[in-house]
């Protein structure tokens, strides 16, 4: 008679279990069988290099780990139509990557891109005003506004590892110069290849990244066509939750459309004279009352020709993990199947990958109640204080505001059997000329019997690393200057319904000018340096600030102090109030976040800042820092050669910080 062991009944469970989780799954993809008429194959062929339908709800995207044996991650970008992959293997779905802190991460992009201009139909559709818009006019104390102009998709693309604190140079994280051309037409780049070389720092935050285009001006279409994938880079605490039995899930939150058509008859707002900052306003957001250009720290920021509210009733797409979310209020059918063994703890990492829809995750029970989590990370970074300890896991009920191109990763414990727990994401008010945001619920999670007579993984905190990261000491670090950078967007001049946005230091000369590539660094400062900056938001819709290589610690938000400054390299700017001021004197006030930010000597080079919401940075919402070395030396300066993927860089002159 065969003896019969736990751990053998734990492997027949587990296997029934594995059968009835793929009958969800094959259920699931029956549902999108209905959603589209095809079931999921992601096998890229010459037929359908994209594969062929959608994920199942509750798809996880594959692990691909770099190694010694496999140091080198090959993704190809191909299209079928309006949706573009990226394919590793023959296998048309973005991998999650895993690397080491410490190690080299090696990616070769190719270019397979065929049909550029079909990317452009992914964009909101122009409309007529109705009636043409003139160009902001020039008025004294205020700064200039220059308008811009609409891109044409070219097909280049490039790959931007967001949150890593790699050098802004090639082979590393360069995005402005960089570039793959596509396989018809546009041959700027030179080559159809790219191999990036990301040598990560053994001090760089542990956590979740992500992965995407940003050839300026090709971003939107490209992201909402699909290119974008999570990487995590592990440490310390990434083993001891193995060990403790804690598994960890990515989600990546994508978006497949942006309704983002304004209303023409709204797009000018109706005032009786012009809005701008009065003089106890400037001084207590850091300038000084001066016409642009003639002293002071810069000119007023004109107001009263900015967007108005508009009537934005469609809403944005959005998919989990590659499955389309219903909108509404639907079955649990219709959601991802999450599962989760009863007793123990399960890591959720979220990455809000949309083009500029913003999240607000909570979990709740049957009867709505918020359930607790406890927050390990915020955009790659874990939770720390200024000396790099780790901060006491607090279990909390409140929904975690995630930005686009944010992080969040949090504890969840499993609920009690035979109840379910709903993965949802509250409605958010952007502003009257934002995006519609509603509640949307993303999966319901429900416990499996635990099949083993050994203990339980505790529910309980996981050890963690006491090690400092690159970005300890920041709070305690003097703060070597100061300096106020402006959110604001207009109607672009004519008759078509298009918005040009715009980011700038408020300062003398200062000029509101959409970013092209051309464009000189805006601001300079020397490595080793340290500057406060205040996010000014005069716009009626929130933005989402996001600085490449660097994370900031946020110390103020609309002027009200952060008692646990968050380490972050994106955050959300409140929208600009009081536009309906009409008293003489007064005007709008800017919605703020005060920051702090450190340079470092390895950060050397061009570093892009901008809006996170990707449509305001193709039209123009983004701006270049340099850091130049503090030898002296500077190798910012970047054009690529003719040969395969490589970039040289040419030294430029000495320059000195910004004034």
């Amino acid at each position: 008679m065969a003896v019969v062991t736990s751990s053998s009944i734990r492997r027949i469970v587990w296997i029934a279990v594995s059968l009835a989780v793929c009958l969800v799954c094959r259920n699931a993809a029956a549902d999108r069988d209905e959603y589209n008429g095809l079931a999921w194959n992601p096998t890229s062929t010459p037929a359908h290099p994209c594969g062929v339908g959608l994920p199942p709800r509750g798809n996880f995207a594959h692990d691909r780990w770099v190694n010694a044996r496999k140091p080198t991650v090959k993704l190809v970008v191909r299209q079928e139509g309006t949706t573009l992959c990226y394919v590793i293997d023959g296998v048309a779905e973005a991998p999650t990557i895993r690397v080491k802190q410490g190690a080299t991460l090696t990616i070769t992009l190719r270019n397979e891109i065929t049909d550029p201009a079909a990317l452009a139909k992914l964009l909101p559709p122009l409309v007529l005003r109705d009636r043409p818009i003139n160009a902001v006019p020039a008025s004294a104390g205020v700064v200039a506004v220059i308008p811009g102009e609409a891109h044409v998709p070219t097909g280049r693309t490039n790959l931007h590892v967001h949150g890593f604190a790699v050098p802004p140079v090639a082979p590393q994280d360069e995005v402005l110069m960089g570039c793959a051309d596509p396989a018809v037409g546009d041959t700027g780049c030179g080559h159809r290849e790219i191999t990036y070389h990301y040598q990560i720092p053994q001090d760089m935050p542990p956590g979740l990244y992500w992965y995407h285009p940003h050839v300026h001006g090709e971003v939107q279409a490209q992201m909402l066509a699909g290119l974008t994938g999570a990487i995590v880079v592990e440490g310390p605490d990434d083993h001891a939750r193995e060990d403790a039995g804690i598994e960890d899930r990515v989600f990546i939150v994508r978006q497949l459309r942006d309704s983002d058509t304004k209303n023409p008859s709204a797009a000018v707002p109706q005032t009786n004279g012009q809005m701008h900052m009065d003089h106890n306003s400037m001084m207590e957001h850091g300038a000084t009352p001066s016409a642009g250009g003639e002293g002071g720290q810069g000119g007023q920021i004109d107001t009263r020709h900015e967007l108005g509210c508009t009537d934005a009733a469609a809403l944005d797409k959005i998919t989990l993990n590659g499955a389309p979310v219903v909108d509404g209020e639907p079955a649990d059918k219709d959601l991802a199947p999450l599962h989760i063994t009863a007793g123990t703890t399960q890591l959720w990492r979220v990455v809000n990958a949309a083009t500029d829809a913003v999240l607000n995750l909570a979990l709740i029970d049957e009867a709505g109640k918020p359930v607790p989590i406890r927050v390990v990370a915020r955009d790659g970074a874990p939770l720390t204080d200024d000396a790099g300890q780790p901060t006491k896991l607090v279990a909390t009920t409140a929904a975690q505001m995630v930005p686009p191109a944010g992080r969040v990763e949090f504890l969840v414990t499993a609920p009690k059997l035979g109840t379910k727990v709903y993965f949802v994401t509250h409605a958010v008010d952007t502003g009257c000329a934002g995006d519609l945001v509603p509640e949307r619920r993303l999966g319901v999670l429900t416990s499996l019997p635990y099949t083993d007579d050994g203990t339980q993984a505790a529910a309980s905190d996981p050890p963690r690393s006491s090690t400092p990261d690159l970005f300890a000491g920041l709070l305690a670090r003097k703060t070597d200057r100061t300096r106020v950078i402006a959110f604001a967007e207009y109607p672009r001049p004519g008759d078509s319904d298009q918005t040009d946005f715009y980011i700038a230091e408020r300062r003398q000369g200062a000029v509101l000018k959409p970013y092209e590539m051309s464009d000189a660094p805006a601001i300079t400062v020397t490595a080793g340096s340290v500057e406060e900056w205040t996010i000014e938001n005069w716009t009626r819709e929130i933005h989402a600030f996001h600085i490449h290589q660097l994370h900031f610690r946020v110390l103020a938000v609309n002027g009200q102090q952060q008692v646990e400054p968050p380490l972050l390299d994106t955050v959300i700017v409140p929208t600009a109030t009081g536009f309906d001021r009409t008293d003489a004197g007064s005007g709008p006030t800017p919605g703020t976040v005060r920051i702090k930010v450190f340079f470092p000597e390895t950060m050397a080079g061009d570093i892009p800042f901008h809006c996170h919401l990707v449509d305001h940075e193709d039209n123009g919402m983004m701006g270049v820092l340099r850091v130049l070395p503090s030898t002296g030396i500077n190798n910012s300066s970047a054009t690529p050669k003719a040969n395969h993927g490589e970039i040289s860089f040419h030294k430029a002159e000495n320059q000195q910080p910004s004034p």
